[in-house]
């Protein structure tokens, strides 16, 4: 005979559906405006005269205090909660925008990505935190990727509005004109989510038990896969964990640096419309509406390491296919594959440390996590414009998508022979 759900786990798993929802919208509004310094590089480039180095100088000044100010924000998620590092990610991020806009010199401009990143560094480490708190481990993948969603609409859209803005209100007028209703939009989800948070944080609500079970117990079988990805001596958990943070953040610095280049490879290799190269970018991040929930559904059913090698596997190749796919369609089917294995990785990740990591911890290690990736972009964003102003484009892109092929190799093989062994 079967019986209704409990009532509690019915109104626990409304509420964290609801705070979810408030999430991914908070996701959305954090990378509107950290999202336009790629589509709009040509112009900024163009302004100040500035070489592929420095170029890449431009995204790095933003990566880098982003990736450093993880980690003190998963520090303090763990310790003071996250709403007010959730209201730093979104409405500091808008404040700097501001600064971007009006910026004289390209000094000014630095400053102003500085402060950028450092005000959102503390949306990620908490967000992630909080949704790991509110889901049963058997469904964090799928939690994690329907909040990615969120970000990956602001990146799909803001080279769209970026393509139609910048004509009409130029590259500065673009930032001015959307940092204004993201500070505001900032302000509003942080009133809305301390309202289902409560005085004491959303650590207070439980993990809400799968509809119909009763219980945690009842879904022992479902969560085992997520158990039986973690070594169970200690030094081999922290060996595998270390090798699967290198292999996702390379993944992700991988990805991440070559983005701001492929505007500047449309407009002066392929000698397309450098307004029609910045929007041509949505057709990655398009990606990220199905391919983020897929991906932590596949997590969560087939395992999070198998998922994260086997798209590591497949990156590099994608990434060295764009050197030869004809414009447009063929290379825009490329740019999609490269997004589906990139917002693949995401929840992949996010998930796994969450599953592996006690929760007193999660935030410091999801921090670490979040600083690998930006600060690995950071470094390889310059290395790679300094590798395409010596040898030229193809070379540049075919290096980055070996060095995600390798790291995919001994990575996986590392962790896969750990596994064995214990």
């Amino acid at each position: 005979m079967t019986t209704d759900a409990n009532p509690a786990d019915s109104r626990t798993t409304s509420r964290a559906g609801s705070v979810i929802g408030l999430l991914a919208g908070a996701h959305f509004s954090h990378h509107v405006l950290t999202a336009l310094i790629v589509p709009l590089l040509p112009f900024i480039r163009n302004e100040f005269g500035l070489s592929y180095a420095q170029a890449g100088l431009v995204t790095s000044a933003f990566t880098i205090t982003y990736g450093v100010g993880q980690l003190p924000a998963g520090w303090l998620a763990d310790r003071v909660g996250p709403r007010y590092l959730l209201l730093l990610g979104i409405s500091g991020v808008a404040v700097a925008g501001v600064i971007i806009g009006i910026s004289p010199l390209f000094a000014v401009l630095i400053i102003g990505l500085l402060i950028m990143g450092i005000a959102g560094g503390g949306y990620h480490p908490a967000s992630s935190a909080v949704i790991a708190s509110l889901v049963h481990p058997s469904r964090t993948g799928r939690a994690m990727g329907v909040h990615i969603i969120g970000g990956s609409t602001s990146f799909f859209l803001a080279p769209l509005m970026a393509a139609g803005l910048v004509t009409a209100l130029g590259w500065r007028g673009t930032f001015l004109a959307l940092s204004v209703p993201v500070a505001l939009l900032g302000l509003t989800l942080f009133v809305l989510i301390s309202r289902r948070m409560g005085e004491k944080g959303l650590e207070r609500i439980p993990a809400a038990t799968p509809a119909g079970s009763g219980a945690p117990e009842a879904t022992a079988a479902s969560g085992a896969r997520a158990d039986a990805e973690r070594p169970p001596r200690r030094r081999a958990a922290v060996a595998h964990l270390t090798f699967f943070l290198i292999l996702t953040g390379i993944m992700g610095a991988g990805v991440g640096s070559l983005i701001p280049y492929l505007p500047l490879y449309l407009a002066d290799v392929r000698g397309v419309d450098e307004a029609v190269a910045a929007g041509f970018l949505s057709v990655i991040f398009a990606a990220g509406f199905f391919a983020a929930p897929l991906g932590g559904l596949l997590s969560d059913r087939l395992g999070r390491v198998r998922v994260l090698v086997a798209a590591g596997l497949l990156t590099g190749p994608a990434i060295v296919a764009l050197t030869v796919a004809p414009f447009a369609v063929p290379f825009a089917a490329g740019l999609l594959v490269l997004g589906v294995l990139m917002f693949v990785r995401m929840p992949t990740s996010e998930a796994h440390i969450t599953a592996t990591v006690e929760k007193r911890r999660r935030g410091t290690v999801l921090g670490v996590y979040f600083f690998s990736g930006a600060e690995g972009s950071a470094v390889l964003t310059p290395l790679l414009g300094a590798t395409i102003d010596r040898w030229g484009f193809p070379t540049g892109i075919v290096g980055m998508g070996a060095l995600v092929l390798l790291a995919a190799l001994l990575c996986g093989g590392a962790m896969f022979a750990i596994r064995r062994r214990v």
